[in-house]
């Protein structure tokens, strides 16, 4: 239990949940001030999760680059355990909203939205490591919310606005699982890259 407490400080865990948390409430304190639909529309949801996958992005790089590559813990499954929590947190705080007169629906768009999300931050964070993490999502989210983006049949459209498009929608369906299960499997086996020690060293 003391390791896990410490793990979760060293990552800035609770940090990251606060904001995670705040920011979801946020999206669905504005959706039941400024409009009457019953249904948080999928671009504020969209941008909503992004900032939230943005925040736990965050929390994949200890202080430590080194000790996150040690043989002597299983890291990998601790990397993908720390995603799949993440996923479920985000999940969970977005489904409070079902008992509101604002809700984050339909539900499946949801979990689909975060899980592609997170999995193209882990990908960001195992390319560019966890402080530049925050690049792809922010980047595909801000193309797929633009107003030319629309619910299509057309595949181009379908995937590269992926976040916007109707429950059930297959390609965008496959895009997200794909983002998902590549971030996961890529963050887990090799998680973020080895920071120089000048970077990680304080001043002198």
């Amino acid at each position: 239990m003391r390791f896990l407490q410490l793990h979760l400080r060293s990552r800035r865990v609770p940090l990251a949940l606060a904001t995670v948390t705040a920011l979801i409430a946020l999206a669905w304190v504005l959706s039941l001030a400024y409009s009457d639909s019953a249904t948080i529309n999928a671009r504020t949801a969209s941008l909503a999760i992004m900032l939230a996958v943005v925040a736990v992005g965050s929390t994949l790089d200890g202080a430590d680059g080194a000790l996150d590559h040690t043989m002597a813990v299983n890291w990998p499954v601790r990397r993908a355990g720390h995603l799949l929590l993440a996923a479920a947190a985000i999940t969970a705080l977005l489904s409070l909203s079902m008992v509101t007169d604002a809700r984050y629906e339909p539900f499946a768009v949801m979990v689909r939205n975060t899980a592609g999300l997170l999995g193209l931050t882990a990908l960001g964070a195992t390319v560019l490591g966890a402080g530049l993490s925050w690049v792809a999502p922010l980047t595909w989210t801000l193309i797929a919310v633009l107003p030319i983006m629309v619910p299509s049949r057309d595949l181009t459209m379908q995937v590269a606005g992926w976040l916007i498009q109707p429950a059930g929608t297959t390609a965008a369906t496959a895009c997200a699982v794909v983002l998902a299960v590549t971030g996961l499997l890529a963050y887990a086996v090799r998680g973020c890259p080895v920071r120089p020690v000048s970077e990680t060293s304080p001043d002198q």
